[in-house]
């Protein structure tokens, strides 16, 4: 029986055009690894690159499945010098003791012996040890391999996570496996490497501008890691309308799956001189948002890069184009991104029940289409997998990089609400009522995204109107807490729907609500349409009320 579930878990990993890997890391040191947090993990299988021995030794490896290889990752095959710390230099060796013998400031910290550098020495150290940064640095000989000869002896055809930490030659590393997808149409759906001081500024912004043909890309708070999701299609397959060429602004129409991410839109048609392309919730021309301009690419076709999200993809100037390409975070078998540094709550953030799995799987997308209970689940870069059957309530994860995908729209049509209506019972720090409708999910009141009135006897409200040539019922209203302070105040809010501008006077929808967890998003479910274009929240209690992002849904319908 071991050997035959052995052997199961092989041919998964293994089909008949190469190795599928679940990651590569380039650059390892001998801490904080893939390898050593995934050993113990069956079906994984990955491969380490390390160039120093000493790392390289006690790097965990269970062939086939977890491989490791030292070498450094350079431009070609061969030999290189690597720059390495001398132990002495750094703690535990170097002491109180034996620190000025040195003739450093200080000892230079453990993890020092994880700034490796190829070519140079490290710039790292410079800045620490000043004059003797040299002194403290060895210069040895390492083998090297070249990207695309890495993928070729693994056989590698499939790559799910890049994580790459090379001490400012990511970049060049980058660049290879561009120019190898390029040729081979083979790219990691995910990516994560360093943007710091160590690299080269005007380098680093151009390769950030090269992925952006093929990644969605962002660098999470308080990090240098940058971290990226492979863009793939959101249109195939979906419905689309034209105006026909009889229009004085003739227009050609999109509907997504659900409002999504939209990271920019690539077209084929024959007239570009006067084309325009907005992304958002509106079916008419005028409430969405513009894209960037268009520009022309090497094949012919032109992009406008647009980081929108929205329902709706609209071209303005033509109503009949070649081939529409709708780029956006999606999995290679078909999930959509959702959000980023959030998970859910399938039974509400204060239950003790708030996912159906957790734990270290690689194929998260699987196990969630295998169980079908579930509908949503959240990836890690370490491979840490969590599974829910609903989103209904969110909270900040932890791990700022990761990401909630969802495997099928869910069943709200977003609405398009305008922002010159927002208005709200007073105003104080700057909070604004338009703020809580500017399409930034932002949960931090002093990154200017959020609302906020003043402490009031009773009856705090916000209210907007839903586009009332597009709105015909509202069913739900998904409302984004705050983060950095004060979001117990939100205790006993409620939301209105309905047709009279003063919202207090207006019916409620759902329940009256409990607090939302810092930095929470809910949806709230009216229990059946109601009819209405003015949408409010209400706070009985009169405390400040704080909104960082309000969404309005109607009946869902093609």
């Amino acid at each position: 029986m071991h050997f035959l579930r052995w052997t199961c878990l092989l041919l998964q990993i293994i089909d008949v055009q190469g190795l599928a890997l679940d990651y590569l890391e380039i650059g390892t040191a001998d801490f904080d690894t893939l390898a050593q947090q995934l050993h113990g993990t069956e079906g994984v299988a990955g491969l380490s690159v390390e160039p120093v021995e000493e790392h390289f030794q006690r790097l965990p490896e269970r062939p086939p499945l977890l491989q490791k290889l030292r070498a450094a990752v350079a431009e070609a095959d061969g030999e290189a010098e690597l720059y390495v710390v001398r132990q002495e230099y750094m703690e535990p060796q170097c002491s109180n003791e034996t620190v000025r013998e040195l003739g450093l400031p200080y000892c230079l910290p453990w993890w020092f012996r994880a700034t490796a550098s190829l070519h140079r020495p490290a710039a790292l150290v410079s800045v620490h040890a000043g004059p003797k940064a040299l002194e403290a640095q060895v210069a040895m000989r390492v083998p090297t391999v070249s990207y695309a000869s890495l993928m070729r002896r693994y056989g590698v055809t499939r790559l799910h996570l890049l994580k790459i930490d090379t001490e400012g030659f990511d970049v060049f590393i980058l660049k290879q496996m561009l120019a190898w997808g390029e040729m081979t149409g083979q790219y990691p759906e995910r990516l994560q490497f360093e943007r710091n001081n160590l690299t080269d500024v005007q380098e680093s912004q151009q390769i950030l501008e090269a992925l952006q043909a093929a990644y969605d890309c962002w660098i999470p708070a308080a990090e240098d890691d940058v971290q990226c999701l492979r863009l793939g299609d959101l249109a195939v397959g979906q419905p689309y309308a034209s105006s026909g060429v009889s229009f004085p602004t003739p227009w050609w129409r999109l509907q997504l799956p659900d409002r999504l991410q939209v990271a920019g839109v690539r077209i084929s048609l024959e007239d570009k001189d006067s084309l325009v392309v907005k992304v958002g919730d509106s079916l008419g021309i005028h409430l969405n948002r513009l894209c960037g301009p268009v520009q022309s690419t090497e094949t012919g076709a032109v992009v406008a890069r647009c980081a929108l999200e929205g329902r709706y993809v609209m071209l303005l100037g033509t109503s009949q184009p070649r081939q529409v390409e709708v780029l956006g975070p999606r999995t290679a078998f078909g999930a959509f991104r959702l959000s980023l540094g959030q998970r859910c709550c399938h039974r509400g953030c204060n239950s003790s029940d708030t996912s159906l799995f957790e734990g270290y799987d690689p194929q998260c997308e699987r196990r969630c289409r295998e169980d079908h209970s579930c509908h949503f689940f959240t990836s890690f870069n370490s491979l840490w997998c969590i599974t829910y059957a609903d989103c209904e309530e969110e909270l900040p994860e932890r791990d700022a990089a990761s990401v909630t995908f969802g495997l099928w729209p869910r069943e709200l049509l977003p609405l398009p609400i305008l922002r010159s209506s927002a208005q709200q019972s007073s105003v104080d720090w700057g909070g604004e009522a338009h703020r809580a409708i500017d399409g930034i999910f932002d949960p931090h009141f002093l990154r200017g995204s959020c609302s906020h009135t003043a402490q009031e006897s009773q009856n705090s409200w916000w209210a907007a109107r839903v586009d009332p040539e597009t709105a015909t019922a509202v069913t739900a209203v998904r409302v984004l807490g705050r983060w950095d302070c004060c979001h117990e105040r939100l205790d006993g809010w409620e939301v209105r729907v309905g047709f009279d501008p003063d919202v207090l006077r207006n019916p409620r929808c759902g329940t009256v609500q409990s607090p939302l967890a810092a930095g929470g998003r809910r949806t709230i479910h009216c229990g059946q349409a109601m009819v209405g274009d003015m949408v409010g929240v209400v706070l009985p209690s009169g405390e400040p009320l704080t909104l960082c992002e309000v969404e309005v849904f109607g009946p869902y319908r093609w």
